[in-house]
């Protein structure tokens, strides 16, 4: 058995299904490796509204790197804050109303802001339908976006409509910026404006070296693009049966799909667990 210290695990499409249920089995298998003082950590591009609701579901002494790496919870208690920069977060913004996307603005006060247009509300409707325990605000006009400083801006669209506004914004902003683009075929796809340093390989890697565990002892489980920095940084990359091409080709190996339970059944063959 690979000499495995650290467990860490993608949240949608990874950890949970379809539904964004953690089945009874996947928690038993992560709540007995904790059990065994194994570190397990969920590395997700939620936000801390809806990760706080998964860690809940495990164990609470699972820790969290949320929002590709802006915050890190443990005990329900948040340790970093990486914010973009307000300057960057403005022109993504003007470039994303330009274009007829809704702007999310993810405030200090962890409070999203909106501005509705009439042909951007595809995804953005359903998505605070399905959160009604996370708090969104529409407002009037761009400058309303800006009540409190910005910790990060998105938008959540069509899969199409993401990979066009993707590139745009990684022109516009360059270094400014860390862009994040999570396309999934049929279903609501983000693009995400971040600190350059607000990266799910970066925190995870600082993580794991104040545990005193290095890289090559990390197994980590992922599905999306975002996952691809990490699944290059760790010793043990475990692509989801689900998983975009780009992630299968890095993998150390490829485990069931989140609908079969894939991160458990991986983890209980590795670590002995009935």
């Amino acid at each position: 058995m690979p000499n495995l210290r650290l467990v860490a695990t993608d949240i949608d499409g990874s950890l949970a299904n379809d539904e964004r249920e953690i089945p009874p089995y996947t928690r038993r298998v992560l709540q007995a490796l904790i059990a065994r003082k194994i570190p397990v950590v969920v590395v997700t591009g939620l936000n801390p509204w809806p990760a706080r609701r998964y860690v809940e579901q495990i164990d609470p002494n699972v820790i969290a790197i949320v929002q590709n790496g802006i915050f890190v919870q443990e005990q329900g208690q948040c340790s970093e804050r990486r914010m973009v920069d307000p300057v960057a977060a403005r022109e993504s913004v003007a470039l994303m109303l330009e274009r007829g996307y809704v702007p999310l603005v993810y405030g200090a006060d962890d409070v999203t802001r909106y501005l509705p247009l009439p042909d951007g509300m595809t995804m953005v409707t359903p998505l605070i339908a399905r959160r009604p325990f996370q708090p969104y605000q529409p407002v009037d006009t761009p400058e309303a976006l800006w009540a409190v400083p910005p910790v990060q801006v998105s938008i959540c669209d069509t899969e199409q409509r993401a990979r066009a506004l993707h590139p745009l914004l990684v022109d516009a902003l360059g270094h400014r910026a860390h862009i994040v683009l999570q396309p999934l075929p049929e279903r609501e796809s983000w693009v995400e404006v971040c600190h350059p340093e607000a990266r799910k390989a970066v925190a995870l890697l600082a993580l794991a070296a104040r545990l005193g565990i290095a890289p090559e002892g990390i197994i980590y489980f992922g599905d999306s693009l975002n996952d691809l920095e990490v699944m290059r940084a760790v010793g043990y990359p475990v692509a989801m049966g689900n998983a975009l091409p780009e992630i299968k080709a890095v993998a150390w190996r490829v485990a069931p799909t989140n609908n079969k339970e894939g991160v458990a059944r991986v983890l209980a063959e590795l670590f002995g667990i009935e």
